[in-house]
């Protein structure tokens, strides 16, 4: 559905913004797009949907060429960027109205747009006007809007930037009902890692300009993997930490949000692992402490995140 091939960007005052990115999305994916500030991520979606013209390279999308196929795609994408610009005197209404307008040569579609409201959670705000709405509220409206296309790819920037717990969950909640029942395709930049974690099932982290990785989640998560860590609750954690440092192959122990965090040696056999596990429940359990719960513990996306970019490195195939 996005096809990047050796993509690159060079401003006129010799600055290399992208160099050599190679992306691959696949229709019905929600991809994330991660890197630090001044990676190069906005100027890659600039390129992507014909706001910029690359230095170098071919974007494709839905398997044509943004190049010679500027209005077809832009017919096909929806853009949500952090900061909307809305006309805060329409009503909710009248602001899809108006952009269903411009997409289709001053027509209307009432039926479509009150569908687009009920989507999004908007349908008793219809005739509010959207200066009185919350953050979360404009967000909401901001992805209707990209929706008044009917587009089949939606690129997002910072979807839930400034949401408490609540709002953050909704959108979340509100891009995966879009995914899966239009099948729309959903590109995400955001600096909210748990956002990514919980939403992608594909990302690519770049740095400088340059793709670092690209890929899903599980296979970072084992790719950057030091060593086995289990998180433990037991009826006494305080008592349990000192009989858990008499494991053999234990290096560390630790608290995270009240749990035991045990991290073991690297590269461990699975063998290994479970000679592990065997010890620490023996040892728990003959200090008359009850185990109520221990799973293992993986990397998170922030942790991949941090490694990925802290690591001094080039490209990675």
């Amino acid at each position: 559905m996005i096809q990047t091939e050796h993509l690159e960007k060079t401003y006129r005052n010799g600055f290399r913004a992208v160099k050599d990115l190679s992306l691959h999305v696949e229709k019905g994916d929600i991809f994330g797009f991660l890197g630090p500030n001044g990676a190069g991520k906005t100027t890659t979606i600039r390129m992507l949907d014909g706001l910029l013209t690359p230095t170098q390279g071919k974007v494709l999308i839905g398997g044509m060429g943004v190049a010679g196929h500027t209005s077809e795609i832009r017919r096909m994408i929806g853009v949500v960027p952090e900061s909307h610009g809305y006309y805060y005197w329409m009503t909710a209404k009248e602001y899809l109205q108006y952009f269903y307008a411009l997409f289709n040569n001053g027509g209307s579609d009432e039926s479509y747009v009150r569908e687009l409201l009920a989507k999004v959670g908007l349908s008793d705000k219809a005739e509010v006007p959207v200066g009185q709405f919350s953050r979360g509220m404009k967000q909401r409206l901001g992805i209707a809007k990209a929706l008044v296309n009917r587009p089949q790819i939606i690129f997002l920037d910072e979807p839930t930037l400034g949401l408490d717990p609540r709002g953050q969950r909704e959108i979340q909640q509100l891009l995966f009902d879009i995914n899966k029942s239009d099948g729309i395709t959903i590109f995400i930049t955001s600096h909210m890692l748990k956002d990514i974690e919980v939403l992608c099932n594909k990302v690519c982290i770049i740095k400088d300009g340059i793709q670092v990785e690209q890929g899903t989640i599980p296979e970072l998560q084992e790719k950057y993997r030091d060593g086995y860590s289990m998180l433990l609750q037991t009826s006494d954690n305080d008592v349990a930490e000192g009989l858990i440092r008499r494991i053999n192959r234990v290096t560390r122990t630790s608290r995270e949000e009240g749990q035991l965090l045990i991290e073991c040696e690297s590269k461990l056999s699975d063998d290994e692992i479970l000679s592990v596990k065997h010890e620490l429940v023996t040892e728990i359990l003959s200090g008359g402490l009850d185990i109520r719960e221990m799973t293992q513990k993986t990397l998170s996306m922030e942790d991949i995140f941090f490694k990925v970019t802290d690591a001094d490195k080039g490209v990675i195939a």
